[in-house]
């Protein structure tokens, strides 16, 4: 059985004094099924600066203050992904 469903990826939006905070922020991960939402955490944060939000993904060469690349953050990215399309296939 195949349930429509959504994932999508994003930075977190936190503030603090009233100022939106541009680095070092978490990235998420929303499904969205059955008028249903859920979120989580992926565990890797990014300079807003260095995501591409269109692509939901980390833009290539950039690197966070962890020293993870684009590469190593977006493969886990798809990772993730990958793993609630198997769940929602089952």
């Amino acid at each position: 059985m195949n349930i429509k469903r959504n994932i999508i990826f994003s930075l977190e939006s936190r503030k603090k004094e009233g100022r939106p905070i541009v680095v070092n922020v978490p990235i998420r991960m929303r499904v969205v099924y059955a008028g249903q939402r859920i979120e989580f955490t992926t565990g890797y944060r990014i300079d807003v600066s260095k995501w591409d939000a269109d692509k939901q993904r980390v833009k290539n060469g950039c690197s966070n203050k962890l020293k993870q690349s684009a590469s190593e953050i977006n493969a886990e990215l798809l990772k993730h992904y990958s793993h609630i399309q198997e769940i929602f296939k089952e």
